[in-house]
């Protein structure tokens, strides 16, 4: 258990993991999950080959683009198909935008706040590394983008120590109370997306389960 793991200082923040992930669990389409439920997702993955990215900044979505170029290559080069492939973006710190809806890019000025696409002008005011919004950013093909991705098998998961530390980020530019700000996340994540305690813990837990570890650059 994730407790046993932490020690005993973690009770405290278990608690605030169940009760933020109970808040949110109404939202359709994404998957929420408390420290005892993490981890029952990995057992899908049943792939012959299987990777993990560590991603933990949105680099104008140059991770999305390599998750791409993985499975086409797989497909192409080895001829194997998607779902002989397991691929798993594991989205943290500074790359909380690839997850965020076109209402929390707006409400929050993610762009901004984020240096996502620094040379783009007026400022995106939505999430370029979805479908609707990929085309006119140019950052992502649109067989990049996150839905594509996921489409094709991908997994795609974030950590609550992520919406934590971009809480305090937004909440500090006077976006709202801390409360506020990571209510606003919670129900404003990408759908489909996993939510994970800690993404340190899960990236050790999928190599336990023999998930190849890939450092996104």
């Amino acid at each position: 258990m994730l407790e046993d793991e932490l020690g005993p200082r973690s009770t405290g923040r278990r608690g605030f993991l169940v009760r933020a992930a109970a808040m949110s669990s109404m939202v359709a389409g994404v998957v929420h999950q408390t420290p005892e439920q993490a981890g029952d997702w990995m057992a899908s993955l049943t792939g012959k080959h299987r990777t993990a990215f560590d991603i933990a900044t949105h680099r104008d979505g140059k991770p999305l683009n390599q998750a791409r170029n993985v499975l086409d290559a797989w497909r192409d080069a080895f001829h194997v198909a998607d779902r002989d492939v397991n691929l798993v973006l594991c989205v943290h710190d500074e790359a909380i935008p690839i997850v965020l809806t076109d209402a929390l890019w707006e409400r929050f000025k993610i762009a901004d706040q984020y240096g996502v696409a620094s040379a783009i002008q007026p400022r995106p005011v939505k999430n370029v590394f979805l479908a609707a919004n990929a085309a006119s950013a140019g950052l992502v093909a649109a067989d990049a983008t996150v839905e594509a991705l996921q489409r094709r098998g991908v997994r795609v998961a974030v950590c609550m120590n992520t919406v934590a530390n971009a809480t305090k980020k937004l909440s500090a530019a006077g976006f709202g109370s801390p409360d506020v700000v990571r209510e606003a996340i919670l129900k404003g994540i990408v759908p489909d997306v996993i939510i994970v305690p800690a993404m340190l813990i899960t990236l050790t837990q999928l190599q336990e389960k023999g998930v190849s570890y890939v450092k996104a650059a």
